[in-house]
């Protein structure tokens, strides 16, 4: 079956604004735009304009909706694109809708020159001075040699000297056998577990660097091939490279603007990998740059103290590490690298999402609880993941239900308390002897919110009070409203450079697709306390030609709840056609009283559910609902054995990308809806962007 949306943009002067259209130039259409556009726009300093998704959805001028017929040509005037977006997903921009006073990210005069220039510099930054030699510091394992050391399929070695750096594009899994390397700030040191590494060319590349041996850094696994051994000097390293299949490449598919970012950019590279899959870098290349630690980052991490707080003769405290700062500043680049720090000392970390525009584990609009037992090397898209609990807000920031958005992280920040910091009860029953991290305690890193001012200033001063952090790593330059300067648990970062390729908006879209194409296994199997993360994705058959669940509404569910601006508008008669195509939140929650069992299923303006007695299992997509109501279909990813506990359908403010409705599957070499959906461009400005670099 075939899902055809028509889209359509009424207006009382349509015709005559159609009419006139006819007799103006292209410079005349653009002119007018601008000046509307100028017109309307009144600052605002206390509202987040960061999370809009006007730079990914094509919006129409509802005043004028002529004016969003006709292509616009590059011009010197600066646009608000809060107001206006005339771009589609397929033609990334450069997102200046963080602040309304931030005009330092205006788009830029000529789009199609500036869209591929190096992030960094103009010059290529030399990424690995490891040069492959078969037989001398590359060897290709047998299926015995494999055997010996617990691996399946085939595999490399490489043998790196002592502070050599190796970079690689695409998705592999990486081994440490002989001494320690460092990876996206993290160190990694021999063991037998196999590290899944995802480089796409979309976020900074990990650039493995070989450590000096020193100490116990040098020890190595057994089971080294012999032939092997022999060229190893003291102070060599040598990791080892497997295949990473999970299908993760088919989201280029499915987000056209995604398409290749784990390919190799440069085809005349070197080819001495002969993994599928992984791509030898030896120096970046256009619209990519590698990923580096700064100073002050290192300076930070290194002065924290990872053990366990030690007060008086009680039980020792969990370190509560709570990350603040604006936007683009790199607050969840930093999160993932303080994470994985803690994983190197702790078996399990707790992580607290507070962002609902960006988030690390969970789609957006929800703050979530995860827990995390291994090193993440991937951007957010690559690490889809079940949250331990989670509370649906439903918009990309808190602006319309700040009191919701506050309980909902109150009652996570009690479940950590009440469940998770003290894990006494797993002390004993995990049988990995080798491990010698601590089991007992769970940390917990906090990630707060971009929006630092008015509203967004005081919620995250509350988020502060509520989580009582021991340490707080902050990207202000200078301390927010209401906090005393010179607070000793404050470490200041500096901010990074965040890409321009792609917008804020454009991975919010890719992590949500991520999650609907990505295949779950039953987190009930898994021992307690287990990060239940996709590990394959599932791309060959688009949404809209997928098998729903059908719901017979009286049965599945208790409630529906309509949540955000003008919802409680919305009447019973009208939900048949509200719900259709919506993006829904699947929540568990008490069941109703017997008195209650006739009540309406939907009752306008009613309350989301409460924080402290119901959680967020994952979200669905709503893929039709029968004429009379009585039944629904349901795409999810969300295992069958956890989804028959939601009993209650929330519905916010999001909604599905487009690229999500669209059916990518080759027809006649070319995207079957391809030329058929409106205001989408299918390729073509990349190519002309691509052309422009050259």
């Amino acid at each position: 079956m075939k899902i055809v949306t028509k889209i359509t943009a009424y207006s009382p002067s349509a015709s005559q604004n159609l009419d006139e259209a006819e007799t103006r130039s292209p410079s005349e259409h653009q002119s007018i735009r601008v000046s509307n556009v100028l017109n309307r726009f009144t600052p605002q300093d206390d509202v987040d304009h960061s999370d809009d998704d006007s730079d990914i959805s094509t919006n129409l001028n509802q005043d004028n909706p002529a004016s969003a017929l006709v292509q616009p040509e590059p011009s010197a005037v600066p646009v608000r694109r809060g107001e206006m977006q005339t771009w589609s997903p397929s033609c990334p921009v450069i997102d200046s809708s963080d602040d309304a006073s931030d005009t330092s990210e205006q788009p830029p005069t000529d789009f199609f020159s500036s869209y591929n220039r190096p992030l960094m510099s103009e010059e290529p930054e030399v990424l690995s001075t490891y040069h492959p030699i078969h037989e001398q510091n590359i060897f290709q394992l047998s299926l015995n040699e494999g055997s010996a050391l617990g691996l399946n399929g085939p595999a490399l070695a490489l043998v790196l000297s002592p502070s050599a750096t190796v970079s690689f594009v695409g998705t592999y899994r990486l081994l440490v056998l002989r001494g320690s390397i460092s990876i996206l700030g993290t160190t990694v040191t021999p063991s037998h577990v196999l590290h899944h590494v995802f480089a796409p060319c979309s976020s900074p590349v990990p650039v493995i660097q070989a450590l000096v041996a020193c100490g116990e850094s040098s020890t190595s696994l057994p089971d080294i091939p012999a032939r092997i051994l022999r060229v190893v000097d003291d102070g060599d390293i040598v990791i080892l490279l497997q295949e990473l299949r999970t299908g993760i490449e088919g989201l280029g598919h499915v987000m056209r603007t995604f398409e290749g970012v784990f390919d190799h950019l440069n085809l005349e590279g070197p080819s001495d990998i002969p993994l599928e899959g992984i791509h030898l870098v030896t120096e970046t290349q256009r619209s990519m740059c590698a990923f580096q630690l700064p100073p002050s980052w290192e300076a930070a991490l290194s002065a924290l103290p990872f053990s366990p707080l030690d007060e008086a003769a009680s039980l020792p405290r969990p370190h509560v590490l709570l990350v603040r700062g604006q936007k683009n500043s790199g607050k969840s680049t930093f999160a993932r690298v303080l994470i994985n720090r803690l994983c190197s000392q702790y078996r399990r970390v707790a992580f607290l999402e507070c962002d609902l525009g960006q988030s690390e584990f969970t789609p957006g609009g929800m703050v979530a609880l995860s827990i995390i037992d291994r090193y993440v090397f991937g951007p957010p898209f690559t690490h889809p993941t079940l949250p331990h609990q989670a509370h649906y807000v439903g918009a990309n920031n808190p602006r319309s239900s700040p009191s919701h958005y506050l309980s909902a992280i109150q009652a996570l920040v009690e479940t950590y308390r009440l469940d998770l910091q003290f894990a006494t009860s797993l002390v004993g029953i995990e049988g990995d002897g080798e491990d010698d991290r601590i089991a007992d305690i769970i940390p917990l890193v906090v990630n707060t919110m971009g929006w630092t001012k008015g509203l967004g200033g005081d919620l995250t001063r509350q988020i502060e009070e509520l989580v009582q952090p021991t340490k707080i790593l902050s990207f202000d330059t200078s301390p927010p409203d209401g906090t005393e300067p010179g607070d000793p648990r404050v470490h200041t970062l500096e901010p990074i450079t965040p890409s321009r390729r792609f917008t804020p908006s454009d991975h919010r879209a890719l992590s949500l697709l991520s999650y609907f194409h990505a295949v779950f296994h039953n987190p009930m199997h898994s021992a307690p306390l287990r990060q239940t993360t996709a590990s394959l994705w599932s791309t060959e058959v688009p949404l809209c030609a997928r098998l729903p669940y059908e719901l017979t509404l009286r049965l599945a569910l208790d409630r529906i709840v309509l949540t955000g601006a003008g919802a409680e508008d919305v009447v019973r008669t009208e939900l048949v056609r509200v719900l259709a195509g919506a993006l829904v939140a699947l929540v568990s929650g008490p069941s109703p009283r017997a008195s209650d069992s006739n009540e309406e299923l939907y009752t306008p303006g009613s309350p989301p559910p409460d924080p402290a007695s119901s959680s967020c299992l994952g979200l669905g997509l709503v893929r039709g609902v029968s004429s009379d109501g009585s039944k629904l279909q349901l795409l999810t990813p969300v295992p069958l054995e956890t989804l028959v506990n939601a009993r209650i359908l929330v519905m916010g403010e999001l909604g599905l990308p487009v690229w999500g409705w669209l059916d990518f599957r080759s027809v006649d070499g070319g995207a079957a809806e391809s030329g058929n959906v409106p205001f989408l461009r299918w390729g073509v400005v990349l190519e002309r962007a691509a052309s422009a670099g050259e």
